[in-house]
């Protein structure tokens, strides 16, 4: 963070050395008009300090306007890039199912934005300058100093108990917001269950005891930090009448002038006002201060140097010793989900995923797309890392659809192309993902055709709509691996046949397919057959009676006499298909063609 922003504080703290040197200059002028003008009675020597004022004053201006546009600008430039690397790292967390405690929001940017564009940032570089001040003082006399250095350890003392008695407060009331506003966000997600069934009053209860917790924490920071602040302007105002009263002492006894006792006063003014800034800013700074470490960490992920783009693949899939774990809050309470996965997959096969509820299907579908890191083992396309495939590149050549069909608010075009107006659309690259989707003519049927808005989440389509729009989406761009998590779960028997179209074109395509599914008519264009159970490798290989070729059978497929042993509701079903159709293949067609011949 520092190395994106000392260039701006530098160039401000420049400007910080010329604005407190000409806050001296009202100093020198009241001095001079009471030790000099007055005594004198010239008119010539007052019209001189005074066109030294007006210029003075004018440098001081410009300089004040200068460092606060620099640290407006620092506050533009650094928060538009937080904002991004904000939302790609909470996108990335929620993706992920990673706590977001520790991930910087868009509060904390707005934070650090409106800090450096207020007083506060101001208040820090001018604080050290009291030091000078001090020493200017000391120059007159050094009773006066001598007083203006204890008023200032007194402030000092102020700020400090402020901080000790807020930072806890502080600290509190900023998770218990993170967390109000996460379950706002919860809420607004589930709202049409909640509607439904209910729940709007208990849940919105729920939220307003939550976020009066946190208002009510925020309103003891704020009123904390106003009896400070209060209490600093009062005893600065006490300083400078016992500075004036002791400069009017030296006056009496002959040690010091007037215009060193009114100079004083102002000078001890302008060297405390930045300290009363500060404690008036604590609150705001405090924030930062919670806000700073999430923001760091933030920049010191991201890569200095662009990874290096590797050659499109082709599709060819290895998982080497799956091992994947859903961390507990509790140590030791941690869920192993996938363990000692264990295949492989040339390019252009079709892969069915079966096995019973909770067994890790859909886990190991997002570990192969590279979203979730397994802690053991590695999955690799065409023999890279999956880790090691840059995210945008990879998108590009991956299709996906979850189980939970997520559509963004804007219209078809949009959802398919991946991307969102004002970027520019690929009309042709779009068709063309719907026509290989077998949407297109769905799409065409919709009110405005491609240009129709479907609301949010995809809300105005249906849902075995918002499942083949999902579908076309994932086919934008030619991917060579597709990753299906039951695609055909809300979709209708026209549905169903369409995608059977569709995955087996891709198969002639050459695109590898990998699905999640309960279903029995994918099993049919299936190359092999992976079932899992209790998150384990229980049949890998072939369907059964399906024919093999010399080199059709690879590493890792089907375990001896496990071929036989397949217990799948699917795979029964699929050989009472085959049983019903022998009488028709002896009694029918084998006559007809034997009276062929």
């Amino acid at each position: 963070m520092y190395r994106l922003i000392k260039r701006h504080l530098l160039i401000a703290a420049v400007f910080g050395i010329a604005s407190n040197l000409l806050v001296l200059a009202p100093t020198i002028y009241l001095l001079q008009v009471y030790d000099r003008v007055l005594p004198s009675q010239s008119i010539e020597t007052l019209l001189m300090l005074m066109a030294f004022m007006v210029i003075a004053l004018g440098m001081n201006f410009g300089v004040d306007i200068a460092r606060s546009r620099i640290l407006s600008d620092l506050g533009l430039q650094i928060g538009n890039r937080l904002d991004r690397l904000t939302l790609e790292a909470q996108i990335s967390a929620h993706a992920r199912r990673l706590p977001q405690r520790q991930i910087a929001g868009p509060g904390d940017v707005n934070t650090l934005r409106a800090f450096l564009a207020g007083t506060g940032v101001i208040a820090f570089f001018d604080t050290p300058w009291l030091l000078v001040y001090l020493i200017v003082i000391g120059l007159f006399h050094w009773t006066l100093a001598l007083i203006a250095a204890v008023s200032a350890l007194v402030l000092v003392c102020v700020a400090l108990a402020n901080d000790r008695l807020t930072r806890k407060a502080i600290q509190s009331y900023l998770t218990r917001q993170r967390e109000g506003d996460v379950f706002y966000q919860q809420i607004m997600r589930n709202a049409e269950v909640m509607t439904v069934l209910g729940m709007v009053g208990n849940l919105v209860s729920a939220w307003d005891l939550r976020k009066r917790e946190y208002i009510a924490a925020q309103r003891d920071v704020s009123d904390s930090s106003a009896f400070y602040r209060d209490m600093t302007k009062t005893l600065r105002q006490a300083i400078q009448v016992i500075i004036m009263a002791a400069g009017a002492g030296l006056v009496i006894a002959g040690h010091a002038t007037p215009g060193v006792m009114l100079a004083t006063t102002i000078l001890l003014g302008k060297a405390l006002a930045p300290i009363e800034q500060l404690i008036g800013n604590w609150k705001q700074a405090g924030e930062l201060r919670e806000a700073w470490p999430r923001l760091n960490a933030l920049l010191a992920v991201q890569a200095d140097a662009d990874p290096v783009e590797l050659p499109q693949p082709t599709g060819e899939i290895r998982v080497e010793h799956i091992a994947f774990s859903v961390p507990a809050r509790t140590p030791g309470m941690g869920r192993l989900l996938l363990r000692g996965i264990d295949f492989k997959l040339a390019a252009g096969q079709t892969l069915i995923i079966t096995g019973p509820s909770a067994s890790g299907k859909s886990t190991l579908l997002r570990v192969i797309s590279g979203l979730w890191s397994p802690q053991g083992g590695t999955v690799r396309l065409d023999g890279a890392d999956i880790a090691q495939w840059p995210r945008p590149s990879l998108g590009r050549y991956l299709g996906y659809v979850p189980q939970d069909v997520e559509l963004f608010a804007g219209s078809v075009a949009e959802n398919i192309a991946r991307t969102a107006k004002p970027l520019p659309l690929d009309s042709a690259a779009i068709v063309r993902a719907a026509q290989r989707a077998g949407v297109h003519e769905m799409v065409l049927g919709l009110p405005q055709g491609y240009e129709t808005l479907i609301g949010d989440s995809g809300e105005l389509l249906s849902g075995g709509q918002r499942q083949r729009i999902a579908l076309a989406r994932a086919l934008y761009g030619e991917p060579a691996l597709l990753l299906l998590d039951e695609p055909n779960a809300s979709l209708d028997t026209e549905g169903e046949a369409a995608l059977d179209r569709v995955m087996r074109q891709l198969k002639a395509d050459g695109v590898t397919i990998i699905a999640v599914t309960h279903r029995p008519s994918l099993i049919a264009l299936a190359d092999r057959i992976l079932r899992l159970r209790d998150g384990q490798v229980e049949q890998f290989g072939p369907p059964p009676d399906l024919p093999q070729t010399g080199g059709d059978r690879l590493a890792g497929d089907m375990r001896p006499a496990e071929v036989n042993e397949i217990a799948d509701v699917d795979i029964t079903m699929l050989h009472a298909t085959r049983s019903s159709l022998k009488p028709i293949l002896q009694h029918v067609i084998e006559p007809l063609i034997g009276g062929n011949r």
